[in-house]
């Protein structure tokens, strides 16, 4: 791709974000806000992108590329329960260093399109290589744990953004592993 269609595209999403860590809610945000943001003309914007549609998914599908790229690349140096601590932590340090943009776009329930498409990016990144790494379990039961995993991990996410990240990163990490081991000690209690 040519640096200047990059750099473009870049001052779109970035004046994009700006205007949703302002604001809150992309739904309110014109594409004439974004072009005067960027400083760049309107067909300039229709140049890269067919609408405000496009544009959410594609910042959408960079944040959920960005976490499925920490999960596969942290199962990759290391194994076991040690391996999700530092999933969770590189994930929440990751949410945590976007701030206002997570907040805006996991909280308001008026940006569910852009959160659906965050779960559904991740959830497919991570099926895939839970496919990848575990062919001795069957398919569906994979597709079924990477749904529960990201639907459960994003819940907490979502009350931890909620409360002003009133847990450390560290704290919040340790908090998902104890929530995941309880569940499953549950099942075992009963065996």
């Amino acid at each position: 791709m040519d640096r200047r269609v990059k750099k473009t595209q870049a001052a779109i999403r970035n004046s994009f974000i700006e205007l949703i860590k302002e604001k809150g809610d992309i739904n309110s945000i014109s594409i004439k806000e974004i072009v005067d943001r960027a400083d760049i003309s309107r067909s300039t914007f229709y140049t890269h992108y067919t609408d405000i549609i496009e544009l959410t998914e594609d910042i959408s599908n960079m944040i959920a590329k960005e976490i499925s790229t920490i999960v596969v690349e942290v199962h990759k140096k290391s194994q076991g329960p040690l391996a999700y601590i530092i999933i969770y932590k590189n994930i929440l340090q990751y949410l945590y260093d976007l701030g206002p943009l997570t907040k805006a776009v996991i909280i308001d329930s008026r940006n569910s399109a852009m959160i659906e498409e965050i779960i559904n990016s991740l959830r497919a990144g991570i099926a895939e290589y839970y496919k990848a790494s575990h062919k001795q379990i069957n398919s569906e039961i994979l597709d079924a744990t990477a749904t529960f995993w990201t639907h459960g991990c994003m819940g907490l996410i979502r009350e931890w953004a909620k409360n002003d990240f009133n847990y450390s990163v560290d704290d919040m990490a340790k908090m998902i592993t104890k929530s995941i081991e309880t569940c499953s000690t549950f099942f075992l209690a009963r065996e």
